[in-house]
């Protein structure tokens, strides 16, 4: 299990696929915002409470980040440690997206 791991961090085609997916994430991200329903006062505020949400995620993402490559197992390797960078921050876009997608749900 940790050798496909490894495998999966030191490959560059991973990362590629990666990065896509935090730039689909970052655009569905951005297109929410200028859309007709986030410039309304509800749409502002789904957007306050997903960027508090990522901003949480963010917090748990780069402590558990540097755990991983504060230990050396991360930083052994370059494109380890941009496929570490990346899947942060594509975990970080990705609450925030969750986050819009369930409080368009609730009553705000």
């Amino acid at each position: 299990m940790l050798q496909r791991l490894i495998s999966l961090l030191d490959s560059s085609i991973v990362l590629k696929i990666n990065s896509g997916i935090g730039f689909v994430l970052f655009i569905i991200f951005i297109a929410y915002f200028f859309s007709k329903e986030g410039r309304d006062e509800r749409g502002r505020k789904i957007i306050a409470i997903a960027s508090l949400c990522a901003f949480v995620v963010l917090f748990i993402a780069l402590n558990v980040l540097g755990g991983v490559l504060g230990s050396g197992w991360g930083a052994n390797n370059v494109t380890r440690t941009m496929n570490c960078l990346q899947t942060a921050y594509t975990v970080v876009l990705l609450s925030a997206d969750i986050t819009i997608l369930i409080t368009r749900q609730a009553k705000i």
